[in-house]
């Protein structure tokens, strides 16, 4: 796999006998690129043309989502929003939290922040991905990390199903030992990274999760094993080793 990035503006595609030629130029110089398929993502852009914002005096902008402040509140001070129109994280769970904050809001007045939750993103594709929590390079910009790796084809659940590809990566902060962030890429992803949103909701040190006895064999099973080993890297000592059935 070849990952260009930076490379200047598209002027063109063109069939070729395997597949397709992008053209591209920057800063005068023309190149280009084959491969067997291109696929064109140009971002998104909210549907709110045909709600007469400017009228309700609500701003917009550049890609036409709905302004809002910490408490949902538009330009205008007596319409809030909430979910996708708003541009942030478009998902179903965190449009739901919104709606539980922008509604109260409305009727009482400004008495509920939405705040920073842990949220969950990831994408039922073959195979599954999923994070949750800070991700290991935002992490490093206000904390002293430690991380932790653990390979789907080293677990025992993931050999019996024969789903050895993929991995799960555990981020956690090397003062307070407490988990920052977890993603994993494999079979039942999102169900291992919900179960990492629960502890990081829940500010569990990496110790902790690991001296949780989760069932075996599961693919959430694998988040005791991770948590054990960035718990060694802290030098921490886990008694009741969830993840020794693993490691055996």
């Amino acid at each position: 796999m070849v990952v260009r990035e930076n490379f200047g503006a598209i002027e063109s595609f063109e069939k070729t006998p395997t597949g397709v030629r992008m053209n591209f130029s920057k800063d005068d110089r023309r190149d280009n690129a084959e491969a067997t398929l291109a696929v064109v993502a140009v971002g998104w852009v909210a549907d709110t043309a045909g709600l007469n914002l400017a009228a309700a005096g609500v701003e917009a902008d550049q890609r036409r989502f709905v302004k809002v402040d910490e408490y949902l509140r538009t330009s205008a001070p007596h319409l809030f929003a909430a979910g996708d129109i708003t541009g942030r994280l478009m998902l179903v769970p965190p449009a739901i939290q919104q709606g539980f904050v922008a509604a109260p809001n409305a009727v009482r007045g400004r008495t509920m922040p939405l705040g920073d939750h842990v949220n969950t993103s990831a994408s039922f594709t073959e195979p599954e991905y999923a994070q949750t929590g800070l991700t290991e390079a935002k992490a490093r910009e206000t904390h002293d990390i430690v991380t932790d790796v653990v390979h789907f084809d080293s677990t025992t659940r993931t050999i019996i199903d024969g789903r050895k590809a993929g991995f799960c990566k555990l981020i956690a902060d090397r003062k307070t030992y407490k988990i920052l962030g977890c993603h994993v890429v494999g079979e039942r992803a999102v169900e291992i990274a919900q179960v990492a949103a629960i502890a990081i909701a829940a500010g569990m040190r990496v110790d902790d999760l690991a001296q949780v006895p989760l069932s075996f064999p599961t693919y959430t099973g694998i988040l005791a094993n991770v948590a054990a080993g960035a718990a060694r890297q802290l030098n921490l000592i886990v008694r009741w080793q969830a993840h020794q059935v693993e490691s055996a």
